[in-house]
């Protein structure tokens, strides 16, 4: 099984074919910053780099409609414009981004000698992607361009979204000993009741009303579990200062204060006088989006 831990560091140091001139390059391409659509600075930039790939493309190719499309050749390759739109969107798993950058290069966006700069300031990952790609949901693939969650799954919807996971309510973690590593660790605050069901209401303007319950602001992955919890690490993509020396993937210790049960069913850790975290197990068949030749190199 490939932790959680490992999953982060496939980002952190990933690698990617870029053309120079005629020839193939291995370029150190590392993804160490959050990426959250609309949320900063670098998702303007993001999202200008990804309208002056599409740009480029048209020129190149003389089709004017290739971005709409959904899947295309260039150079002998088949790409999927949901994969690239997500790699400047903060969604994209690493194969997506192995992709895009390819292109990129293709097109003369970006050369080797800048990858690092151009990964750390227009592509990256937020918390809701790095989970999905790893348990290998919403990740677009040829015969299913453009799958649920494609757009981002938000920590709510990991929680209690039971159209699109029925199974949902069976995989919340009930004990602090059945907790494991792969597990989404969901971060609540502003409890109403006891029960993390009871979500949080937005007024007429969209703005949430506090006391009316929870909000699930944050999700990352158990990377190593205590038997009471008491002993926590988790894997996630926060906007905090990473170990990888950015803000984007980390692996982090968490200091619990207490465990307990919610509403008599569902274990958290409390990690602060407003704020838990509650658990739920990967769905059937889950396996994560890795790159291209990961472990090979």
């Amino acid at each position: 099984m490939l932790l959680p831990e490992q999953y982060a560091h496939a980002y952190a140091e990933l690698w990617s074919w870029m053309l120079v001139g005629e020839d193939w390059s291995y370029t150190r391409t590392p993804i160490v910053s959050y990426l959250q659509a609309g949320s900063n600075a670098m998702a303007t930039s993001a999202k200008a780099t990804h309208q002056a790939l599409l740009s480029r493309l048209q020129r190149k190719t003389g089709d004017p409609a290739i971005g709409t499309r959904k899947t295309f050749k260039f150079n002998g390759d088949d790409y999927i414009n949901m994969s690239i739109t997500r790699t400047f969107i903060g969604k994209a798993c690493p194969w997506e981004i192995q992709e895009t950058m390819q292109l990129a290069s293709q097109l003369g966006l970006v050369v080797p000698e800048k990858s690092y700069f151009f990964c750390s300031g227009n592509v990256g990952v937020d918390c809701g992607g790095f989970v999905a790609n790893y348990w290998g949901e919403g990740v677009p693939h040829m015969t299913d361009t453009n799958p649920f969650g494609a757009y981002g799954i938000s920590p709510r919807s990991f929680w209690a979204d039971n159209k699109t996971w029925p199974d949902v309510m069976q995989r919340r973690r009930s004990a602090a000993s059945a907790v494991r590593a792969g597990d989404a660790a969901i971060f609540f605050k502003d409890m109403k009741g006891d029960n993390p069901d009871l979500a949080k209401q937005r007024d007429s303007k969209g703005n949430l009303i506090a006391g009316t319950g929870s909000e699930a602001f944050h999700i990352g992955l158990v990377n190593q579990a205590g038997s009471n919890l008491m002993k926590l690490q988790v894997a996630e993509s926060s906007g905090a200062r990473s170990v990888f020396g950015g803000n984007g993937v980390n692996v982090r210790n968490v200091n619990v204060n207490g465990t307990g049960v919610s509403c008599g069913k569902w274990v958290y850790a409390e990690v602060g006088t407003n704020e838990r975290i509650y658990f739920v197990a990967p769905p059937p068949g889950w396996g994560p989006e890795t790159p291209y030749t990961y472990g090979e190199e």
